[in-house]
């Protein structure tokens, strides 16, 4: 009796001493998450007009986001626990800097530094050729990811606004914007605004008001769409998980490197996040990772398919998507074109291509197809000449010291345009292929079948 009395005794102190262990430890942690901390701000690049997203610990009790130039604003809006939003002021240092929280005599810093974008739209396209209702008005340029409207001159004298979900591309160097029903044909000068409200007109280019192909429906671009739909994402606890039987994969080969496209509404800024279903993460931010934040108004994102996402999609298996603060519309795989050549190599003046590096097992190329040159990221102006084997200059744009030798705009990564008599017969022969030259490294040179 008396031993099982002491065995009451030393359970009931160990479950005591359990009890206030646990206790101490949810203090601990309700201690912490009350600390006023930042962890991160997103993005890290901002202007004026802009939603910026803080996360971090004790945010609830926040009076003040103070900016780069000692900017400070008041409004602040709660997103979620540990998240909140602010629009970026005016008048914050072109230097850039942290962002200080400040709470009821507390302050906490980010680690990381904000930069001020400054849109510089530099080039647009095409010159030579009317564009048609449907087809797309480029922009190529700086920090092109903060513009958030595109106003076309409509026929009944009233602008016509594109807003940025609807860019059919939206990148730091480049905008594809499609041409809307109702404009006045002509020559024409689109004006684009920033979320800043500042205005960039463009140079003169010439619309149509016939109607070009159906809409995108076909993906476009080489993109077949597998997925549509209509999904809010409003935080980490929303996944959607769609299974094979929402995918259209049929007559669509998927292998590994094959691009991955998802189009959504973000008009606040939204983290993205992709898996396939079997959780694998694929390389989604370009730096490994398979979550990444967006930028407001930046409506696409394009990344290539991991092995275990293209295994995941041969058995059956389908992809996982979440995040938050955006509306999933559309998902494609890309239709990839014949590669003739694959590689990184800089130009300098001259690289004889030979023949023999060619791969011409999917395709002849023949005058008259469209051949595209891919390359790296440049953040400045760089020099891109061809000409054929034999030293014939075939037309590339207007615009450049000649017709074959062009200045392609900072963040143009790539450039399409139709193979001429010369390369198609250099290109099938068996010595010097293109002769190629100026300051660009290429990465990918294919023919596009449709």
């Amino acid at each position: 009796m008396k031993k099982h009395i002491i065995y009451l005794l030393v359970s009931g102190f160990a479950l005591l001493s359990n009890m206030a262990l646990t206790s101490c430890s949810d203090d601990d942690v309700a201690d912490a998450n009350d600390v006023l901390a930042v962890k991160s701000v997103l993005p890290t690049k901002v202007m004026e007009g802009q939603v910026i997203t803080i996360t971090g610990t004790g945010l609830e009790k926040a009076t003040s986001v103070v900016f780069p130039g000692n900017v400070s604003v008041n409004n602040i809006a709660k997103v979620g626990n540990g998240y909140i939003s602010v629009i970026t002021p005016a008048g914050v240092s072109a230097k850039g800097g942290t962002v200080t929280i400040e709470a009821d005599g507390e302050s906490a810093e980010s680690v990381m530094t904000l930069t001020v974008g400054k849109p510089e739209p530099l080039r647009v396209a095409p010159l030579d050729k009317e564009i048609k209702i449907n087809e797309c008005v480029e922009v190529y340029g700086n920090d092109l990811e903060f513009i958030t409207k595109a106003y076309f001159p409509g026929e009944d004298g009233e602008d016509i606004v594109v807003y940025a979900s609807d860019f059919k591309r939206k990148a730091t160097g480049s905008l594809h914007i499609y041409s809307p029903m109702g404009i006045k044909a002509g020559p024409a000068q689109v004006v684009l605004e920033d979320c800043s409200s500042k205005k960039y007109t463009l140079p003169e280019v010439t619309l149509s008001d016939e109607v070009a192909g159906g809409g995108g429906e076909t993906g476009g671009e080489g993109y077949a769409p597998i997925w549509k739909g209509d999904v809010y994402i409003y935080d980490w606890a929303n996944w959607q998980y769609l299974t094979s039987d929402q995918l259209s994969l049929e007559g669509i080969p998927v292998r590994e490197g094959l691009m991955i496209r998802l189009t959504f509404d973000n008009p606040d800024g939204a983290s993205v996040c992709v898996c396939d279903a079997n959780w694998g993460a694929p390389d989604v931010d370009g730096e490994g990772n398979n979550t990444v934040w967006l930028a407001a108004g930046t409506t696409e994102l394009e990344f290539p398919i991991s092995q275990g996402m293209a295994e995941t999609l041969e058995a059956g298996g389908g992809i996982i998507v979440g995040g938050g603060n955006y509306t999933l519309k559309k998902i494609e795989l890309f239709r990839e074109y014949p590669t003739l050549w694959a590689g990184e190599y800089t130009t300098g003046w001259w690289w004889y291509l030979p023949a023999s590096e060619l791969d011409l097992s999917a395709i002849t190329p023949e005058a008259g197809q469209t051949i595209k040159f891919t390359f790296t990221h440049h953040d400045a102006p760089q020099t891109f000449c061809l000409c054929d084997g034999w030293w014939g200059a075939p037309f590339i744009r207007d615009g450049g010291e000649s017709g074959n030798n062009i200045t392609l705009a900072a963040g143009e990564d790539f450039l399409e345009f139709e193979i001429s008599e010369g390369m198609a017969a250099t290109m099938n022969g068996t010595e010097t292929a293109l002769i190629i030259g100026g300051d660009i490294t290429i990465t990918k040179i294919q023919i596009k079948t449709d």
